[in-house]
């Protein structure tokens, strides 16, 4: 069981560390290694358990909220705002801590999953 945890730690850590290199090289689809990584790091039982309906609720409004805003990014801004967007996500200055902070957030979960920490 312990080194299950540590096998989908380590393999998700590289997810999202590539999808954070990605991104820093200017990869648009880069970010795309966050969703594997986070569904790689949730364990079985959470997958094969039944979603509360306050949680689907939930995760139907962020679909929405982001469709919403990729379609109007694209149709409504000029691309001189979405070259500025796209200079911003991909900047160092945003990047690293983004990646510490992602590093951090897996680290407490693996934390709480081995059973080290209280909540």
């Amino acid at each position: 069981m312990k080194m299950s945890i540590i096998v989908r730690f380590g393999v998700a850590a590289v997810l999202i560390s590539a999808g954070c290199a990605l991104l820093l090289a200017g990869v648009d689809r880069g970010g795309l290694l966050f969703a594997p990584a986070t569904v790689f790091f949730m364990p079985r039982s959470e997958l094969t358990g039944p979603i509360p309906r306050r949680e689907l609720w939930g995760i139907f409004a962020v679909l929405i909220a982001l469709i919403t805003a990729s379609v109007a990014a694209r149709y409504l801004l000029p691309s001189s705002a979405a070259d500025t967007v796209r200079r911003i996500l991909c900047h160092p200055a945003f990047m690293v801590p983004f990646w510490l902070f992602m590093m951090w957030g897996l680290f407490r979960h693996y934390q709480r999953q081995r059973g080290g920490v209280d909540v």
